[in-house]
């Protein structure tokens, strides 16, 4: 079996639908999957910030690019939110997920790009997750994306130690489902 790492972060469009590839690939029993919760913007305020003017257009236009991305697999459906959250406490809270992180990781990105929900808010995210968090790995996580040459989202990390990210990621996942089908 072969182990991939992704750090992808629930605020971003990409790391949908490296989320959505990943799962296809757990799918088949071919993979192993560890997925790192990070945050690729730490400048967003705790509570997220409205999504409106260049923010908007510009997550309009990353929306539309998945969209192309995803016609041909996995047919995502992706909305732009109302509000660009600060995943802080959602990545901790995925950290302490345990057997039931990649159920909580297709929630959380459900809950930001098909519900607009904001996971910076800690009373939204309790209502939605209502797990304990785990600050502790989900700093570990960050750090260690943060000393990667380069970090973007979402970042693969294959068994041999290669780096590929952002939409190379994308591309690799997209040809390892492929070959698994």
């Amino acid at each position: 079996m072969t182990r991939l790492t992704i750090y992808g972060d629930f605020n971003c469009p990409f790391s949908a639908l490296a989320s959505a590839r990943a799962d296809m690939l757990l799918a088949t029993g071919t993979h192993e999957l560890a997925w790192r919760a990070i945050q690729h913007d730490t400048a967003i305020p705790p509570g997220g910030e409205p999504v409106r003017d260049d923010t908007e257009t510009e997550l309009a236009a990353e929306v539309a690019t998945i969209l192309d991305l995803s016609a041909h697999d996995v047919r995502l459906h992706l909305l732009v939110p109302p509000v660009r959250s600060n995943t802080a406490i959602a990545c901790a809270a995925y950290a302490a997920a345990g057997d039931d992180a990649d159920e909580l990781r297709r929630r959380l990105f459900a809950a930001v790009w098909s519900d607009g929900r904001n996971l910076g808010d800690p009373t939204e995210l309790d209502r939605l997750v209502g797990v304990p968090r785990d600050g502790m790995t989900a700093r570990t996580w960050q750090d260690e994306y943060d000393a990667l040459p380069r970090p973007i989202t979402p970042t693969l990390i294959l068994s041999d130690g290669y780096v590929s990210r952002g939409l190379g990621a994308l591309a690799r996942l997209a040809k390892l489902t492929e070959a698994t089908l």
